[in-house]
């Protein structure tokens, strides 16, 4: 893992926000953002594939970038609202980086790729949210100008005669069942769940056939007692109850059947400002940790006094607290 960064606060320009509705108005990638303002490089895993997660302190300022505050007068029940979203953080997620990591290095072993032939940032994977087109933000300086940066492309994958795929952390997957699949982009939790031993609906299938419930040879070892209506229920709560998994099993059978528990994002935190009449409030903070050290912000405004129609940005900027592995 990368030394733990010197500068740690990033600041972001805001976006036209939604009156009303949640709107997406960020895509951040940390790791990124950290390599442009720190001079090095930082990723999203470790050099095995172990996903990092990224604790931020993210503030939301009722103001843009010049702190002029809204540009409208607004009355006192204005709220503003922000989301921030990610992927699960849990052992499928460490699971699937570590072993698409590993995927990586072997297709590169397998092409004759040695790692000194590389580039020298291409030692693990880059990440989309959703897609494979991602537009991550930029970090702006103090006077609110996009740095610059480098270069930040999403790593593709191959195998076989296959095209070129990218990987993303959110959103469905593929049909794996299919010989002639093909993708641009593959949701890596779905996937490596379908490269697992398919876990059954029902965990006790290998005693599900016993013991019998009027069994018997069980009657005769009780010896004179009868078998009560009590204890065929105790026998039958035994043997079924509490023995299906809590949670989604995925069906490999079923063609096409490729969106899932796994694959859909998460709340990682939210703030809610509360302007008072001409926009003047303190600004809030929310501690996130943020798996992979990618996430989407989405903000709003609501109005329900006078529906003045306010769309002012809300500047953003957060501050890198600490740096670890999923624990998964």
């Amino acid at each position: 893992m990368a030394k733990f960064p010197s500068q740690r606060k990033i600041m972001y320009a805001g976006a036209a926000v939604s009156n009303g509705s949640f709107a997406e108005t960020h895509t951040l990638c940390v790791p990124k953002d950290l390599s442009i303002l720190n001079r090095r490089g930082y990723a999203s895993t470790t050099r095995k594939g172990v996903p990092l997660v990224y604790r931020v302190a993210a503030t939301v300022y009722p103001t843009g970038l010049d702190g002029s505050g809204y540009t409208t007068n607004v009355s006192s029940d204005v709220r503003s609202s922000v989301k921030f979203l990610g992927c699960q953080n849990n052992w499928v997620m460490k699971n699937a980086a570590v072993k698409f990591h590993a995927a990586r290095e072997q297709m590169f072993r397998d092409a004759g790729v040695k790692k000194g032939s590389r580039g020298s940032y291409s030692h693990e994977i880059r990440y989309g949210y959703d897609n494979v087109s991602d537009s991550f933000a930029a970090p702006v300086d103090g006077l609110g100008a996009a740095f610059t940066g480098g270069t930040w492309d999403i790593s593709e994958l191959s195998y076989g005669a296959d095209p070129a795929f990218g990987v993303f952390l959110v959103g469905d997957g593929v049909d794996e069942e299919s010989a002639d699949v093909t993708m641009t982009g593959l949701s890596i939790g779905h996937s490596y769940l379908m490269s697992r031993i398919s876990q059954q609906a029902d965990t006790n299938l290998e005693t599900e056939e016993g013991p019998a419930q009027f069994s018997i040879l069980n009657q005769m070892l009780e010896g004179d007692l009868a078998v009560t209506s009590a204890d065929d229920n105790i026998v039958e709560e035994g043997r079924n109850a509490q023995d299906n998994p809590p949670y989604e099993v995925l069906d490999i059978s079923a063609s096409g059947d490729v969106s899932h528990d796994i694959t859909e994002e998460v709340e990682l935190g939210r703030l809610n400002l509360s302007p008072q009449g001409s926009g003047a409030t303190l600004p809030q903070t929310t501690v996130l940790d943020v798996p992979f050290g990618i996430m989407r912000v989405l903000m709003a405004h609501r109005d329900p006094g006078d529906n003045s129609g306010i769309t002012d940005d809300l500047a953003l900027g957060l501050e890198v607290l600490d740096i670890f592995e999923m624990q998964g």
